[in-house]
């Protein structure tokens, strides 16, 4: 996938999600993009022919750990990269 086309993608998530994405935050999210699809793309190229599915990587009780309460963001912190606030809540895009 060209950058350009993790631009535009990035741009339109961006903008679905409304949140505001620096110049400088665009290029490490575009750089670390490029890595996951590179990686990925490492992985179709395998022959994994010869592999048994797995259903599940863990063969004992998946590791759980217990919710504990922890210090939560300020509602002002939580705002501060929203495009548009309504009421002191988060406005998103109109939907069908």
């Amino acid at each position: 996938m060209l950058k350009e086309d993790l631009k535009v993608w990035l741009e339109r998530i961006s903008k679905l999600s409304l949140i505001r994405i620096s110049s400088e935050e665009e290029e490490i999210i575009l750089n670390d993009m490029k890595k996951i699809i590179e990686f990925f793309n490492t992985i179709n190229s395998l022959d994994l022919s010869n592999v048994e599915p797995l259903f599940m990587v863990l063969k004992d009780e998946p590791v759980v750990r217990d919710d504990e309460v922890g210090e939560s963001l300020s509602v002002d912190e939580v705002l501060k990269n929203v495009k548009e606030v309504e009421g002191g809540f988060i406005k998103g895009p109109k939907t069908a």
